[in-house]
């Protein structure tokens, strides 16, 4: 059976692939050379990552929905709290995609996993946004709301993303959906897409190096001066780790996305999304944690 299955993988590379100039193919994700891994081990391989990712998004939010309500649904309601819920709720969306796209995939059209795909990939794109939106709001908030930065950060946050979405559109022009390599194949089959989403990391890699920075400098001041209560610990704290660990995934998806196969750059592409929102969750629910209940609205010079 796991001959057949291989010998039915290479006829419908050849077909979907074409073969052009005496024989050489054009531009694809199909195997080119035998020391390349199938695309079906490939296709498990990402799978698991996103089970896990989706694993993870799952018992974080079991662990700290008992804050979330407490510090979240029962405070008043403002941009703030509906910028987080937003942020908050949309990976659930993508975990369904996921489901989706592995489950069925290979009973549905080009056409339905191309919609599918889509819809999975300006849902993460979404998501990200909105989680660093509310990190960017929480960086201008220890600064004192600097009237510089009120300016400044709201002009560089559109270029950044208006640049990301304008990325994430390049990126699915090239995405190419083929037939399943062999009956009972249960996923979409990717394949064809460019590397262009190696900008998006990179973009993200740009504004979280920044943040950082903006959180490092009032931090510092604070250790300066002496400042060491618990709620400062917790707000410089959480946002230069939290922002280092970003910067660190962010980066490993610039290489993988840069040193493997094509077909292996959506390897971390969903941890990435559910740590977004987990961390980004965390640092809320931890600063009004020990604010405490009487703070509950975004007039706070914290949240």
């Amino acid at each position: 059976m796991k001959l057949q299955e291989h010998l039915l993988f290479i006829v419908v590379l050849r077909e979907n692939a074409g073969f052009q100039n005496g024989g050489i193919p054009r531009e694809t994700t199909s195997l080119r050379n035998p020391s390349d891994p199938s695309l079906m081990d490939v296709t498990r391989l990402i799978a698991s990552f996103d089970l896990a990712s989706s694993t993870i998004m799952i018992w974080d939010y079991v662990l700290t929905f008992g804050m979330e309500v407490d510090l979240v649904w029962n405070s008043e309601w403002n941009f703030i709290k509906g910028l987080y819920l937003f942020q908050r709720y949309l990976p659930f969306i993508d975990i369904i995609s996921i489901a989706l796209y592995y489950q069925i995939g290979g009973s549905l059209t080009k056409t339905g996993c191309q919609n599918l795909y889509y819809a999975t990939a300006v849902t993460t794109v979404l998501g990200l946004a909105a989680s660093e939106m509310l990190l960017t709001y929480r960086t201008w908030a220890v600064w004192n709301r600097n009237q510089r930065l009120s300016i400044i950060l709201p002009i560089l946050y559109a270029l950044v993303w208006g640049s990301g979405f304008v990325v994430l559109s390049i990126f699915l022009k090239s995405i190419t959906f083929g037939d399943p390599p062999y009956p009972g194949f249960k996923s979409c089959f990717l394949m064809h897409s460019n590397k262009d989403l190696v900008f998006l990391w990179a973009l993200l890699i740009i504004w979280d190096t920044l943040m950082m920075i903006l959180m490092l400098v009032p931090a510092f001041r604070a250790y300066r001066s002496g400042g060491n209560s618990t709620l400062i610990k917790v707000v410089y704290r959480d946002g230069v780790i939290y922002y280092l660990y970003l910067f660190v995934l962010s980066s490993t998806n610039v290489v993988v996305v840069k040193t493997l196969p094509t077909h292996h750059q959506h390897l971390l592409t969903s941890m990435e999304r559910m740590l977004h929102s987990i961390l980004t969750s965390r640092i809320l629910l931890h600063i009004r944690a020990q604010i405490g209940d009487t703070v509950v609205s975004t007039k706070t010079t914290i949240t």
